[in-house]
């Protein structure tokens, strides 16, 4: 046998394990055995293990395909709660003592635009507002529907109270009263006035804000706004405010903010303030920028985030914008994000008079 043989024999372990064994080779292979690629790898799946994995694409695309129809659904309401024809009538139930234009109506069943209503002692209505939300009626109560269509819904409110719950986007309601008028910014609030004008704007969630021939008001859910007579509306302040934050409130705002920025009342409002009652802070350095002179800033500055980077000579030179940091960081939702206060779209059960009781401080 020639030598060239001889070598071919001798590496036959090398290609298919047939000759000699060459103990270096067999050396490696007990170093790479770890990473052996082993015939289990290459063996068919079993039938079970490919039945389930059908099983998991079925139940997937099955998953998907209600989504979608969940999706399209949803997409269809949200547009068919939002659609109104033109002066159509809201549905309406009424209790107790309830005139429309003069006439009984304790039986009516809707409101037209222009009517009159008119509650009695101990008389309440619920009214549908649209398919947008609703509105319930206290007793004491000149109610009258003035415009109503898709997007736009306007009431007018001369005296009594009024509660709204309404889920569509921002505007989409508003309530004419003595003072200006109140607009929703999808949210849930309560409106009392009496036939002087004296009463109060409470925001349960969401926003709202009043329009009236003086400024723009912003007032969020836990916040309340009161009313005085034939002058403006006063400034926002937490429901859980203490009587003295409160009580040195009343006293700037009944001087319409012309105090000194060291005023007593000042120096109270700020002694007395919590994190929570920074949204009346605000607003009032918002109509009267020179309060930031006093105490009321330094205050602020101190339960304010301390990256807004707001300073005094800011709010000097740029007056009330130089306070948009602190505004973003209100804990407060987003106006802009309406839709998360879904709950609003469900109609309340509640009776009028849980309805109107006053949140607790």
């Amino acid at each position: 046998m020639s030598q060239e043989h001889d070598i071919d024999r001798d590496d036959d372990y090398l290609w298919d394990r047939s000759g000699p064994v060459d103990l270096e080779i067999a050396r490696l292979e007990r170093l790479l055995a770890p990473y052996a690629l082993h015939d289990a790898c290459h063996a068919p799946r079993p039938a079970a293990s490919r039945s389930r994995r059908r099983r998991g694409w079925r139940i997937a695309l099955a998953s998907a395909a209600v989504l979608a129809m969940f999706a399209v659904g949803v997409g269809t309401w949200y547009r068919q709660r939002l659609l109104w024809p033109e002066a159509q009538p809201w549905r309406m139930a009424a209790i107790g003592s309830v005139r429309i234009d003069g006439r009984d109506a304790s039986a009516a069943e809707t409101l037209a635009p222009g009517r009159v209503l008119e509650t009695g002692k101990g008389g309440s209505v619920r009214l549908r507002a649209a398919r947008i939300g609703e509105i319930v009626l206290g007793e004491g109560s000149r109610f009258s529907l003035v415009e109503t269509r898709s997007g736009r819904h306007r009431v007018d409110l001369r005296q009594g109270s009024l509660w709204a719950r309404v889920w569509a986007p921002p505007g989409s309601l508003g309530v004419a009263t003595k003072h200006g008028d109140v607009l929703d910014l999808g949210c849930e609030f309560v409106l009392k006035s009496d036939a002087g004008g004296n009463g109060s704007l409470e925001v349960r969630s969401g926003w709202v804000q009043i329009d009236d021939f003086w400024r723009e008001t912003l007032v969020p859910q836990g916040a309340r706004v009161e009313f005085r007579g034939d002058g403006p509306p006063g400034t926002p302040y937490d429901v859980g405010a203490s009587a003295e934050f409160v009580a040195a409130l009343r006293e700037i705002d009944a001087q319409g903010g012309d105090v000194s920025a060291i005023a007593p009342a000042v120096r109270q409002l700020a002694e007395n303030a919590r994190p929570q009652d920074a949204i009346t802070l605000l607003s009032l350095l918002k109509r009267h920028p020179r309060l930031g002179e006093g105490p009321l800033f330094d205050r602020l500055a101190a339960i304010m985030p301390a990256d807004a980077g707001v300073t005094r000579e800011q709010l000097r030179q740029r007056g009330a914008d130089a306070l948009s940091p602190w505004w973003q960081s209100l804990p407060y939702p987003r106006m802009k994000r309406w839709w998360m206060q879904w709950p609003d779209a469900f109609a309340s059960k509640a009776p009028a008079e849980a309805l109107f009781s006053e949140q607790p401080r």
